[in-house]
């Protein structure tokens, strides 16, 4: 089964959520079963002490899978979405599991 990546690292909430459907489509279209969305830790113990850290990547983990689950093509396309295990960024990524092609 293929599994393919995308970083939203940096990414503004708009760009994300941009990304994250022509990525998901693309990914449907060639039959990838599993998607990793790294979205990047955003709120862990270094940002309580850095005021100016972006809390955008904590927003993000939160914000995107919540767009795709509004967006109702994109439902069509997607098995589950779940947090990622650690070994794939934890707190920081999740999973999107596809369904197959018709």
């Amino acid at each position: 089964s293929k599994i393919k990546t995308i970083d939203l690292h940096g990414f503004t909430l708009e760009q994300a959520n941009i990304a994250i459907e022509k990525f998901i489509n693309l990914s449907y279209q060639e039959c990838v079963s599993k998607i990793i969305v790294v979205t990047g830790k955003g709120l862990h113990s270094d940002v309580e002490k850095n005021p100016f850290v972006s809390k955008d990547l904590s927003i993000l983990k939160y914000s995107v899978p919540e767009y795709i689950e509004n967006n109702i093509e994109l439902m069509k396309k997607i098995i589950e979405i779940k947090d990622a295990k650690v070994e794939d960024g934890g707190s920081g990524a999740f999973y999107i599991f596809l369904k197959k092609k018709l």
